[in-house]
């Protein structure tokens, strides 16, 4: 690869990373309660309503993990974050397949918002 099109993939994937990190970590920092979190990492927070109630950027959570995992997934491809890039990528996706299962082991089914 040119190294013109590294720089722009990495410039690219830095923003992506970046943008992503402040959505979450503004989504963690919003919450009040472990309550709340057991809520977001159940994807109760996906519904515009229930976030706003929980704190306003708790429905950007997993908005902010798939930035940062696609900005993982442009660094697999330069050569110096590459390793980094793969490690973030595979602990992310491993986070939202094990959030999903858990998610699927406890539906909401019947159960009011909050």
């Amino acid at each position: 690869m040119k190294k013109r099109t590294q720089i722009v993939l990495a410039t690219a994937a830095s923003i992506l990373s970046l943008v992503g990190m402040v959505f979450s970590v503004g989504a963690l920092l919003s919450l009040r309660s472990v309550d709340q979190l057991h809520h977001l990492l159940s994807y109760d927070y996906l519904s515009f309503v229930d976030g706003q109630t929980a704190g306003g950027l708790a429905t950007d959570f997993f908005t902010g993990i798939a930035l940062v995992l696609i900005g993982s997934i442009l660094f697999t491809k330069t050569q110096r974050a590459g390793d980094v890039g793969k490690a973030v990528a595979s602990f992310l996706l491993l986070f939202i397949a094990f959030t999903l299962i858990y998610a699927c082991l406890n539906p909401r089914i019947g159960v009011r918002p909050y």
